[in-house]
């Protein structure tokens, strides 16, 4: 173990307090375990979308500065009795370099201002990013987590060992498009219109969070009004240019007509619950806040050539909603699950930052923590 100096565990070389041991337990907080084909639906500790591989621990005093950083992903942590805050950021990328980022820090508030990088959810242990170039590729085993007690070891006043269970909470939020349909027959506006999804991404994500919480934006992520977005993986024939850093957030290139007349009884049906495409995010404001968006090729009828559109649903938006949303509008938190069930019955727009206004577009939906947000939209 390696413990990092500190004004308030130290006189000169002999550290205050005598020596201790705590035991940790780990609990996910709203586990759910999954498989690659389906939406994540039972509850499993420690496995799917609650596994914990690497995770370093900071153990520190009443006052907020170190006593003991761990790296070495241990249970059984030595220290000393001056402990009294336990810290734990899990799912950390376990390099030399990532290690010596939380030895060197001497307070909590360095601790949680350590960041995690979104693009580490494309490898299934968390532990490296070369996948982020690649479509659809995100994992469900390596999402990072942050969790903490800040008043855990009194019995270190009588006793030189304590257990602890720490509950580790996701940094990330997942939005889940779990229904695709289309229903134009039913409409005056577009009755003999149909449409092609060619693709499904993300749009204004933020991709770095801090384990305090803290989410921001890559500046080279940032998106701009008049176009593509930077997630967008395809060109305006919805096929495959090239693929850049941000491939992870996209479900790549696809075709998929939909099968069904276009009625509201018989509407096009594009995705089911099991046949679903889903992301992990980091938190996101209310200040442009981030998106969904569907593209594809809408035709006013069989006759028309066509028009590459796009159907940006804003996440937890009160105004695309059927019920109001009077806290959280447009915000994004983490550890929740966003669901979105999609029908499209009007035009899109021709560019992912411009906005479905809500005479054409309808959500309903519910947030909980890491359990099922149902939300569904209605693009008329």
């Amino acid at each position: 173990m390696t413990s990092c100096s500190s004004s308030d565990t130290e006189e000169g070389t002999t550290a205050k307090g005598s020596p201790a041991v705590v035991n940790l337990n780990l609990g996910i907080q709203g586990t759910r375990a999954s498989s690659t084909s389906t939406l994540p639906t039972s509850s499993n500790t420690l496995t799917g979308e609650g596994t914990v591989n690497a995770f370093m621990s900071g153990l520190f005093d009443a006052n907020g500065s170190t006593v003991t950083i761990n790296t070495a992903s241990q249970t059984s942590i030595t220290t000393t009795t001056q402990a009294r805050k336990i810290y734990i950021a899990a799912n950390t990328v376990n390099s030399a370099a990532d290690k010596n980022l939380f030895l060197g820090c001497t307070s909590t508030t360095d601790f949680t201002g350590l960041k995690a990088d979104l693009s580490y959810t494309t490898s299934t242990d968390g532990q490296d990013n070369s996948a982020k170039n690649t479509v659809n590729s995100q994992q469900m085993t390596g999402l990072p987590m942050f969790g903490k007690d800040d008043n855990c070891f009194s019995s270190f006043a009588t006793s030189n060992t304590s257990d602890v269970t720490v509950n580790l909470g996701r940094l990330v939020a997942r939005i889940d498009l779990n229904s695709l349909k289309s229903a134009f027959a039913s409409t005056t506006a577009y009755p003999t219109a149909s449409f092609t999804v060619h693709e499904i991404f993300m749009y204004n994500v933020n991709d770095v969070c801090t384990y305090g919480g803290t989410a921001s934006q890559n500046p080279a992520l940032s998106e701009s009004s008049g176009t593509t977005g930077k997630c967008e993986q395809t060109d305006a024939s919805g096929a495959i240019s090239s693929l850049n850093d941000y491939a992870y957030l996209s479900s790549g290139a696809l075709t998929n007509v939909g099968a069904g007349t276009g009625t509201d009884a018989d509407p096009v049906v594009y995705l089911t619950s099991t046949t679903p495409y889903y992301f992990y995010v980091f938190p996101h404001s209310s200040t442009n806040p981030t998106k969904l968006v569907i593209k594809g090729l809408f035709k006013t009828s069989s006759g028309d050539a066509g028009t590459e559109l796009y159907y940006p649903i804003i996440i937890n938006d009160d105004a695309m909603s059927t019920e109001s949303i009077t806290t959280n509008n447009d915000v994004i938190t983490a550890n929740n699950i966003y669901q979105l069930d999609v029908t499209l019955k009007g035009r899109g727009v021709t560019d992912p930052s411009q906005n479905i206004t809500p005479a054409t577009a309808t959500v309903h939906f519910a947030v909980t923590g890491w359990t099922a947000n149902p939300q569904t939209v209605v693009i008329q």
